[in-house]
C-alpha cells in the first residue's frame, strides 16, 4: 500500500511525498459489509466504522481531518455525513443509525486545511432478514435440479458472495450485494412457476454460468437501447494475468468499454478466464440464452494474457468473431482465417518482452495475409494504460469491419 502511496503522489507531482500525504495514504476504513435492517431500524445497532494502519507512518505535526458521505449507490443525494478530527488508528465513529434497505457507499476524505490528501469510497449493503433469505435461496437451488445452467450458477454464485460477506470475508470488488440478491430470488420466483426467472434489462449484471464442468463467472452489460426482440451487437472482453471479470468493467479507464458500447448500443460480456477457454465458450453459450445476439455481430477483445486467449479463441472459433483487437497480448496468432479483421495496439513504453512479442504477432499475421490488419502504437502509454487508450479506437475498428462470409452487415446506427 505504501508504494501505491508513492505512485499516486508522484503522478499528481514531481515534488516528494510529504509527510502529511504517507500518513493519509497509510489510513484505512473498517466498515461491515452487510447491515441488518431490522436492528438499524429498531435502535439495536448503528454502522460504525474503525480506522487502521496500512503501513507505518510518522503522524504529522499537524493533524488532519477525516470528512464522510453516505449515498445510495447511483445516486448523488447524501443521506449522512459527519466528520472526525486528528483521525488516528483505531478510532471508531457511527456513520449511520437509519437507512433503509439498499445498497450504499460512503466517499471518504482525508484534509488537511484546504488541501485534500486522498478520497476514497467503500460500499456497504442495507439488508433485510438477510440469513433466513440466503436459507430460502439455498433450499431453492436444491429443488430445482433441471434449472438451466445460467440461472442455476447465478443463484449458486451470488449465495457464496453474500454469505462471505455476511460472515465479514471482504468482496473482491464492490458488489451491489443487496441486487444480487434480489436478481437470485427473481430467478428462484421463476422456477417455482415452472419458468424462466431472467429478465433481461438494461443495467449491469454479476452472473455465472457452467460451461464444460467448470463454473463461468462473468459480468454482462445491456444498454439502455435493448429492446427484447432486437438483434443485439456483443462485444467479449476477456482480462489479463491477474485479473478477473471485473476489470474491464471497473479498470481500464474505469469501465471504459461500457461508455464506448453504450455509444453505440452493443452489449458487452466478460468472463473469468478458466483452463482451456472455457471462459470463452461459456460466456458466448450464457449470452445467446440471455440476449437476442447477432450472430454476424460478435466482436472480440483481450488485454495481455487475454490476447493471447483472444488467439485461442480465434483458431477454436474461426467463424464466430465478426473482428478482433488485442491490446498489448501475449501469445502468438496460429490459425487465423484471413478474411478476420485484427487490430493490434501497444504502448510504447510497454516492457520490451511484450512490445517484441506484439510485433512478433504483428508480422506473423502479415504473414498470413490478412485482409483487415491494423497495428497501433501510443505515445506515453504502459501496460495497464493502454486498455483505456486503444479502447475508443478498438470500437471505431470494429464498426469499420467488414462483413465476413455469411455474416449479415452491421447495422451503423444505433437502437434508439
Amino acid at each position: 500500500m505504501r508504494n501505491l502511496t508513492l505512485a499516486c503522489v508522484a503522478l499528481r507531482s514531481d515534488a516528494p511525498p510529504t509527510p502529511e500525504m504517507l500518513y493519509a495514504g497509510a489510513l484505512g476504513v473498517r466498515l461491515p459489509y452487510v447491515v441488518d435492517r431490522e436492528e438499524l431500524e429498531k435502535g439495536q445497532g448503528v454502522l460504525r466504522f474503525q480506522l487502521f494502519s496500512y503501513y507505518e507512518a510518522e503522524k504529522p505535526g499537524q493533524p488532519l481531518q477525516l470528512r464522510w458521505q453516505v449515498r445510495r449507490r447511483g445516486q448523488k443525494r447524501s443521506i449522512g455525513e459527519g466528520k472526525l478530527e486528528a483521525p488516528e488508528p483505531g478510532a471508531i465513529a457511527t456513520i449511520l443509525r437509519r437507512a433503509p434497505e439498499g445498497d450504499y457507499e460512503a466517499l471518504f476524505e482525508l484534509r488537511q486545511g484546504n488541501q485534500t490528501l486522498r478520497r476514497w469510497r467503500q460500499t456497504f449493503s442495507v439488508i433485510a432478514n438477510l440469513k433466513a433469505r440466503l436459507e430460502a435461496l439455498e433450499q431453492a437451488s436444491r429443488w430445482h435440479e433441471a434449472a438451466g445452467p445460467t440461472e442455476k450458477m447465478t443463484v449458486l454464485n451470488a449465495l457464496e458472495v453474500l454469505d462471505k460477506a455476511w460472515k465479514g470475508q471482504r468482496p473482491e470488488t464492490f458488489y451491489p450485494l443487496l441486487r444480487l440478491l434480489q436478481m437470485a430470488e427473481q430467478i428462484t420466483a421463476g422456477w417455482k412457476k415452472g419458468k424462466s426467472g431472467w429478465q433481461a434489462a438494461p443495467g449491469d449484471y454479476w452472473l455465472a454460468t457452467l460451461y464444460q464442468e467448470r463454473k463461468v463467472a462473468f459480468r454482462l452489460f445491456i444498454p439502455r437501447q435493448f429492446r427484447a426482440k432486437r438483434p443485439i451487437p456483443l462485444v467479449v472482453a476477456l482480462h489479463g494475468a491477474g485479473g478477473n471479470e471485473h476489470l474491464f468493467f471497473e479498470g481500464y479507464g474505469l469501465g471504459r468499454v461500457l461508455k464506448e458500447a453504450e455509444k453505440r448500443g452493443w452489449a458487452v460480456i466478460a468472463p473469468r478466464a478458466e483452463a482451456g477457454l472455457a471462459h470463452v465458450g461459456g460466456a458466448i453459450e450464457a449470452a445467446k440464452r440471455l440476449l437476442p445476439v447477432d450472430p454476424g455481430c460478435v466482436y472480440l477483445m483481450g488485454h495481455s494474457m487475454g490476447g493471447a486467449h483472444s488467439f485461442a479463441a480465434i483458431a477454436q472459433f474461426p467463424d464466430l468473431f465478426r473482428a478482433a483487437a488485442i491490446f498489448a497480448g501475449a501469445g502468438q496468432p496460429s490459425r487465423v482465417p484471413a478474411d478476420l479483421p485484427i487490430m493490434l495496439a501497444v504502448g510504447e513504453q510497454e516492457i520490451n518482452m511484450l512490445k517484441n512479442s506484439v510485433e512478433k504477432a504483428y508480422h506473423r499475421l502479415q504473414e498470413l495475409n490478412l485482409k483487415t490488419l491494423e497495428y497501433k502504437k501510443y505515445e506515453g502509454c504502459e501496460h495497464l494504460m493502454i486498455g483505456r487508450e486503444a479502447l475508443p479506437e478498438a470500437f471505431a475498428f470494429f464498426e469499420r469491419a467488414p462483413q465476413r462470409n455469411g455474416q449479415r452487415p452491421l447495422q451503423r446506427k444505433a437502437a434508439k
